[in-house]
């Protein structure tokens, strides 16, 4: 079906500067991390964003460093979401202390199905952590409600990001909300750059301690815990590439987005928007579902897709695997493969 790409300009721009790299010497812990957090920071409005070699070494570095430092160890999580994430919360040491359910309209928990899951909540809340992730390339829609209700309840609420750099909920950056996020550019992500991940933080004590686990806090020599969780500087570079022109990633899958929209609205196919309620996606996927039947039964003839988000579910939401699916979407994508689906969206209905 194609191949995911990146724009020319970006790769231009990582040819251009990749000799730099080595006639200086510095691979690592250089000038393109340097730059890369700055631009991060500035882009997203915080003071603190630590590149990371992926987007999972980060949620595990902030999860050991709310159960070392802030005896935070119960973590829950959404039952739409990848399995990895369920293997980061083992992998930090912590305990996995539930699921929350998630709705087929936005493929994430409501504020009333989150609420739910905490009032359900044996442990002590003093001990919770709520890992949250934005799926699709929007950002939750009630975030801000999610946000402010586990702040109220002292509860560390952290997002998984992964889906959604460069989406904005009311001029806000997702991982702006809770105490932390962490964004992923791997190579099938939005902004794709092969590997990567970047936490970002309002909170002076996580930003340092994170900057400082990243590098085993060799410095200092006072914390007990860290790793080598940072990119290269060839990868920082490419990264730096790839979200330099985020942009136009998005404005030419909006292009796509648009012919899909027009077709789903001519023939009544539900689809989760981008852009509405003060939300601008960055069209990650483009999910149509149906709430009645499974997805197979409703377009019959859809053939030239990418499956579910997730086809699995790792809580009570398996209804949501069978009722959604992803129409082809990527920066550059073929004209032709568009039209194809197109014309199998005419044919199911």
């Amino acid at each position: 079906m194609g191949m995911i790409k990146i724009p020319r300009a970006a790769i231009e721009f990582f040819k251009e500067n990749l000799d730099e790299i080595f006639s200086t010497g510095n691979l690592a812990e250089g000038k393109w991390n340097h730059e890369l957090s700055n631009h991060v920071s500035k882009y997203c409005g915080v003071k603190y964003a630590t590149p990371t070699s992926s987007n999972g070494s980060g949620l595990v570095a902030l999860m050991l460093i709310y159960k070392e430092y802030f005896n935070r160890s119960q973590v829950v999580l959404q039952s739409n979401t990848m399995y990895g994430v369920k293997t980061m919360v083992y992998s930090a040491g912590c305990n996995l202390a539930g699921y929350i359910d998630c709705n087929l309209k936005t493929l994430m928990p409501s504020f009333d199905q989150l609420k739910t899951a905490v009032e359900h909540y044996k442990g002590d809340r003093k001990n919770l952590i709520i890992l949250l992730s934005h799926i699709g390339g929007i950002i939750n829609p009630d975030i801000e409600r999610i946000a402010e209700y586990c702040k109220n309840e002292n509860i560390i609420f952290l997002e998984d990001c992964a889906h959604s750099y460069g989406a904005t909920l009311n001029d806000k950056h997702s991982g702006t909300f809770g105490d932390a996020g962490v964004f992923s550019f791997y190579a099938t992500k939005s902004i794709p750059a092969g590997e990567g991940g970047i936490v970002i933080t309002k909170h002076e004590d996580i930003g340092e301690y994170i900057k400082r686990f990243v590098i085993y806090d060799r410095f200092e020599r006072k914390m007990n815990i860290g790793n080598n969780n940072r990119p290269s500087e060839i990868q920082a570079l490419m990264i730096y590439a790839a979200i330099k022109f985020t942009k136009e990633n998005i404005e030419n899958k909006k292009e796509i987005a648009a012919q899909y929209i027009s077709v789903c609205e001519k023939l009544s196919i539900p689809y989760i928007k981008q852009e509405e309620n003060n939300s601008l996606g960055n069209y990650y996927k483009f999910i149509v579902y149906n709430e009645n039947i499974p997805i197979d039964e409703f377009l019959p003839a859809l053939k030239t897709k990418t499956s579910a988000v997730y086809d699995y579910a790792l809580g009570a939401s398996d209804e949501i695997i069978s009722h959604h699916v992803c129409l082809p979407i990527w920066y550059g994508q073929e004209n032709e493969i568009t039209q194809k689906v197109i014309s199998e969206l005419y044919a199911s209905r």
